[in-house]
């Protein structure tokens, strides 16, 4: 069994790298729209557009971030099984749930712009 425990710990760990590159590419992503609208369009409107879509590319990178690292905290809370560990997982899929309910809204409202 430790065989196996100490193999999945490697998989949390890769998966919290993952989550960690999604979060780096919507922020890569999100510095070109930035950077592009200011350098390449004079008119204020371009510009917004052109933040707006990478607000939009963020917050789509944020949401993969947020349920890929739940996914992570699960498998480790199976391996680290108490009641400390269930409590702290609850604590963090409650507040990530809200972070990407607030999320989703705000990128539903930049979506209909």
């Amino acid at each position: 069994m430790g065989g196996i425990a100490t193999g999945l710990e490697w998989v949390v760990t890769a998966t919290e790298l993952a989550a960690v590159a999604i979060l780096l590419l919507g922020l890569l992503r999100f510095a070109r729209h930035f950077l592009t609208g200011d350098v390449f369009h004079r008119n204020a409107h371009a510009r917004g557009h052109r933040l707006n879509q990478g607000r939009l590319a963020l917050g789509r990178h944020v949401l993969a971030g947020l349920e890929v690292l739940i996914v992570a905290d699960l498998i480790r809370t199976v391996l680290h099984l108490s009641i400390e560990n269930t409590l702290h997982l609850g604590a963090l899929v409650l507040i990530r749930s809200l972070i990407a309910f607030f999320l989703e809204y705000e990128i539903r409202a930049l979506d209909t712009r």
